[in-house]
């Protein structure tokens, strides 16, 4: 059933690039801030949200710039790995979402850390948990080994601050996150350097 399911996120894409739709997205990804949004399937849907001085370029001519450089990407990966979701100018402020199949592809593109899996692979590619984790109701501290027990549930692990959007809800967050609701967490800023966030959900 894989193929069919290809071909159909294949005329997914092509409706999105045309129509500037989401194909079967969650449409309650609208942030008013710059913001990741990790899918169930670990896609990453992230919004762009800055100011826009329409003076300097119109919305097409930003759109057709941003979708250049995407194309050039995915034609060195030798695949489609992002689209362009949608951009959108209101009020002066642009909204641009870009739409990556994975975390190591957001990786690549923004040269910014990003991991998503589950803790197992987590453990083998070697990120160390070392520090006090909260649940979501602020309840307890919990220790790597509290938060590791389980190896199937999957963790975001994050070195940027800002807001991430969850599909699923949190269940752990580490000491340097805040949890904003069930789904929405903020990653502090991270001054030292081998110090992550980790979101377990």
């Amino acid at each position: 059933g894989s193929i069919m399911k290809k071909w159909m996120s294949a005329v997914c894409v092509l409706m999105a690039v045309l129509f500037m739709t989401g194909c079967g997205k969650d449409n309650s990804f609208n942030p008013s801030v710059s913001s990741l949004y990790i899918e169930k399937n670990g896609e990453i849907t992230q919004a762009i949200v800055e100011s826009f001085a329409q003076e300097y370029y119109s919305l097409d001519e930003f759109s057709a710039m941003v979708q250049k450089e995407v194309d050039v990407y995915n034609q060195k990966l030798g695949e489609t790995k992002i689209t362009v979701e949608s951009t959108e100018v209101k009020d002066s402020v642009m909204y641009l979402k870009l739409h990556y199949a994975d975390a190591d592809t957001y990786r690549l593109y923004n040269e910014e850390y990003l991991f998503v899996g589950s803790v197992e692979d987590a453990l083998s590619e070697g990120l160390s948990f070392n520090m006090i984790f909260r649940d979501a109701d602020y309840e307890g501290e919990y220790t790597a080994a509290d938060v590791t027990e389980n190896k199937s549930e999957t963790v975001a692990v994050a070195k940027e601050e800002g807001v991430i959007q969850l599909e699923k809800p949190v269940k752990y967050v580490s000491s340097n996150v805040e949890i904003l609701d069930a789904h929405t967490v903020e990653v502090m800023p991270i001054e030292a350097e081998d110090e992550y966030a980790y979101i377990i959900y």
